[in-house]
């Protein structure tokens, strides 16, 4: 009976690829094989825009923001394809994973995250980014990433969140379609914690994550508001990272 019911609804809405569109799955067998080539060597998951804003914290991403990958974020974010909640959960679940080994180089002196609660804060989406989604897409993937965690014996320090303490004390313009500069310029002191939650931020480490890290602006904003408002280090875990220009 379950089966027949999801066979009438497909024939109702008809599942396509979410990066070339073809009907049948998802993902379709050419995409996922070009999507699991997207992924970063574990050696080099540890990225940096170029160059690097103020106050970007320590980010780890699963993979380039490329091909496939790229395509079914932009489906997933701003097309409604909830459809891809869980598999994108996976690849942030992953990448937050490899943020959470023990210190990573250049983390303040005796600063190991392998002990005591972590923070995990989702980045604010401006209030026209809301309007048009009609909800906030980033925190079901972020709580989905947080069950696949939570599902992993030995993963490392306890997870609080996703905590949406931060949020934007002015308006700012949709980060998409602006530059380097224009993305700086538009999110600079433009966060903060707000009240009810500063004193769960004050003297803890925080974990901060998005799905697309591209010129870092975004990051070292949110990083620089919990900083300020007494977190004792901030690191960053993404989908997916901007590969950068030669």
């Amino acid at each position: 009976m379950v089966r027949l019911l999801a066979e009438l609804l497909d024939l109702v809405l008809p599942l396509e690829c979410a990066a070339c569109r073809r009907p049948g799955h998802s993902w379709c067998r050419r995409c996922s094989a070009a999507l699991a080539r997207s992924r970063l060597a574990p050696g080099v998951r540890l990225v940096a825009p170029d160059p690097v804003p103020p106050g970007f914290p320590e980010c780890f991403a699963w993979g380039q923001y490329t091909g496939p990958l790229r395509a079914g974020i932009r489906s997933w974010k701003d097309g409604g394809r909830r459809d891809l909640d869980r598999g994108l959960a996976l690849l942030l679940a992953s990448a937050m994973a490899t943020a959470l080994r023990g210190p990573a180089p250049g983390s303040p002196r005796g600063c190991s995250w392998a002990d005591g609660p972590v923070l995990v804060v989702t980045v604010p989406s401006s209030a026209r980014a809301v309007r048009l989604r009609g909800d906030r897409p980033l925190e079901h993937v972020t709580r989905r990433a947080l069950e696949c965690l939570a599902g992993v014996p030995g993963q490392g320090p306890r997870l609080l969140g996703p905590l949406d303490t931060l949020h934007h004390r002015r308006v700012v313009a949709d980060q998409a379609g602006l530059g380097a500069v224009g993305r700086i310029a538009n999110l600079q002191s433009s966060m903060e914690v707000e009240r009810r939650t500063a004193a769960l931020v004050r003297g803890q480490r925080c974990l901060i994550v998005d799905d697309v890290v591209t010129t870092g602006s975004t990051l070292a904003e949110a990083a620089r508001a919990l900083r300020a408002a007494g977190a004792i280090d901030v690191r960053a875990a993404v989908i997916a990272a901007t590969p950068r220009r030669p």
